[in-house]
């Protein structure tokens, strides 16, 4: 077996590609030069955009790595007492959904129960463990993303992924399968995210079946590794609530939008970008020459106070023009009556564009085979979706949501605000309405066998609407339907989710 070691080398850029930046003679008199300036500022200004956009969910992952240092020394457990948190190379958990009232993590599914791992392969290999005592029909997935988002491994029910332990390594890894390992899985780059779900029901039943599907799933460092399978304790990870200096459950429990900052900001991006680059010198093939290009524009950032200011600038507009644009009114392409998707999610390729607008509104999208996500913020006149208005959602006889249930499928129709939350409280205690709802006889279906479901912010009067509604906030919100191992009709578009009807 060959292990890596930790490089502190560093990609430096072309020197010749820096200076092309500025005229060989810039003070030709009559202002001849003028013309060679402002072609090369515009094409900085260009390529800063461009880099922006690539950068994004780089510059986001490398953020959500500050976990390591408030979780260090206190081993896996909450971090901010709300979501899966470890120090570096292991998983931390949650023992339940990820509480309502969070402010943290934008649209976060209300179906499963997470663990997360944080990896930096260049220090060395993580062993990633999947379950072996599962039952028939669970639906479980360890999915892997690079520094990038870019899913480079979907491990779980779905691809009927065999239990045992797998090694994943950075990309200076050099050898074979080690002994007792089921195989090895490669990152393109030294960080990399490790994303467990285990899916929940809502009975008492159904989590404590989830926690015991979890607690055979995790990460830990190479040099920890022992023989045989382990038990993780994702009980005992959830009880380990750590908060920073200053914070704590009371304070947060009076003011959640405490923790309501976004990771990547324009004014703080190239400097982040520096470090997320610096720990990551080796990219992706589809990400190679961007990130060239992005050293670049570091190093003329660095040389002409003049160019930080116009780069500094440039990527102010870009941040904010993103986050204007990601909505969920707006990203992808349609999927029928009023529904869009990014039909690549997870797998991105040179489609920084979509990866950059997944990373604001939905970071860590699975594979699009093992999950497709339909979003919209529009009704069926094209008008924004709010709750002082009534929907109806009618899904006519043996039209669900096709999902293979033998491989753990199910899907589900999760509310959000119109900044991509939960409801703090619902006043029926629904966040979402699907699978789980029909295995529980909870929904009601008219005589021809349709299904209408209610989305509103006022209970419904009659006893149907009841039994079907989703509570919607007093404002603008958003929808997405989630499949989890959707059949080919919906990976090929064939079937359409049916429309969102205002009725009142």
């Amino acid at each position: 077996m060959s292990s890596p070691h930790k490089s502190s080398s560093k990609r430096m850029p072309n020197p010749a590609q820096v200076s092309a930046f500025s005229p060989a003679h810039p003070d030709l008199k009559d202002g001849a030069a003028v013309p060679a300036r402002v072609a090369s500022q515009h094409y900085a200004e260009a390529l800063a955009r461009v880099v922006y956009i690539w950068g994004h969910p780089l510059v986001n992952t490398f953020r959500r790595t500050s976990t390591w240092e408030l979780m260090k020394g206190h081993g896996p457990g909450m971090a901010m007492g709300l979501f899966p948190g470890s120090p570096k190379n292991h998983m931390g958990y949650v023992d339940d959904y990820l509480p309502a009232a969070q402010r943290k993590i934008v649209t976060p599914n209300n179906d499963t129960i997470y663990g997360a791992c944080f990896a930096d392969l260049g220090e060395e290999p993580v062993v990633v463990q999947t379950p072996r005592d599962v039952p028939v029909g669970h639906y479980w997935t360890i999915q892997i993303v690079d520094a990038f988002t870019n899913v480079i491994h979907q491990l779980g029910s779905a691809s009927k992924t065999p239990a045992g332990k797998f090694l994943l390594v950075g990309p200076n890894w050099r050898g074979g399968t080690p002994q007792g390992f089921s195989g090895v899985l490669h990152s393109p780059t030294d960080v990399a995210v490790v994303m467990a779900r285990s899916f929940a029901a809502r009975t008492p039943e159904a989590k404590a079946q989830a926690r015991a599907v979890l607690n055979q799933m995790g990460a830990t460092p190479l040099s920890e590794d022992r023989p045989g399978m382990r038990h993780f304790d994702c009980e005992s990870s959830a009880r380990n609530k750590v908060y920073p200096p200053n914070l704590n459950a009371d304070i947060l429990a009076a003011d959640p939008d405490i923790l309501r900052e976004r990771p990547v900001h324009g004014e703080t991006f190239w400097d982040d970008l520096k470090r997320a680059l610096d720990a990551n010198p080796q990219v992706g093939p589809d990400d190679a020459v961007m990130a060239e290009q992005a050293r670049v524009l570091l190093a003329l950032r660095e040389r002409d106070p003049a160019w930080k200011a116009l780069l500094d600038q440039t990527v102010l507009i870009a941040d904010a023009e993103l986050f204007q644009g990601a909505r969920y009114e707006q990203v992808g392409t349609d999927a029928g009556n009023g529904w869009q998707r990014q039909a690549n999610s997870g797998r991105w390729g040179s489609d920084w564009l979509s990866r950059a607008q997944a990373a604001a509104i939905y970071i860590y999208v699975n594979d699009f085979e093992e999950a497709a996500y339909l979003i919209r913020g529009v009704d069926d006149q094209g008008a924004l979706l709010n709750g002082r208005y009534h929907y109806t959602m009618r899904f006519e006889k043996n039209q669900l949501p096709p999902v293979d249930r033998t491989r753990g499928g199910f899907w589900s129709l999760t509310m959000y605000d119109k900044d991509y939350y939960m409801l703090p409280e619902s006043p029926n205690s629904r966040h979402n309405l699907g699978t789980v709802n029909l295995d529980a006889n909870e929904l009601h279906f008219d005589q021809d066998g349709s299904l209408t479901l209610v989305l509103s912010s006022d209970e419904p009067r009659d006893v149907a609407g009841k039994a079907n509604w989703l509570p919607a906030p007093r404002d603008a919100f958003a929808l997405i339907v989630r499949a989890y191992v959707p059949d080919a009709t919906i990976l090929d578009g064939i079937y359409k989710l049916p429309q969102v009807v205002r009725q009142s």
